[in-house]
């Protein structure tokens, strides 16, 4: 995976790192990846993302993360782990992202990282939005 080289080399720009992750959400989007293939990418870019120091690089890996983790099976099996032991590194257009991937994994363990977020007022409608969609999906058995 050549975009992968690019996301974890220290040396490419910020530019190169940006159109990898274009290239990526690409896939994610149009390709016909399994739902399998799509958990792999998603699963590589959390491992990446908390080894970014650019906001702007760390916001679009989040963004193709959301978007490219549609499918029920890919949302709740995600690893979110690698991102969860780094919240303190994310800005909040970042922490939105990773709020709403919380609420839609369906795991109730992520309800306290949550409802952690309830007094940051620029969160407070993602907080919202997570807790109610991890409510339904855990009421629904998703």
């Amino acid at each position: 995976m050549e975009w992968l080289n690019i996301l974890s080399n220290s040396a490419k720009s910020k530019e190169d790192k940006l159109e990898a992750v274009g290239y990526i959400r690409d896939i994610l989007d149009y390709g016909s990846e399994t739902d399998d293939a799509s958990l792999k990418i998603i699963n590589s870019l959390s491992e990446q993302v908390v080894k970014q120091n650019d906001d702007d690089i760390k916001e679009v890996i989040l963004d193709a993360m959301l978007e490219g983790s549609k499918a029920p099976f890919v949302e709740k099996s995600m690893n979110l782990e690698p991102i969860v032991g780094h919240l303190t590194e994310f800005n909040d257009e970042c922490l939105s992202y990773i709020l709403s991937m919380l609420g839609n994994s369906g795991n109730n363990d992520y309800r306290a990282i949550i409802e952690s977020y309830k007094t940051n007022l620029r969160l407070e409608e993602d907080v919202e939005e997570a807790l109610s969609e991890l409510d339904y999906r855990i009421k629904n058995n998703l």
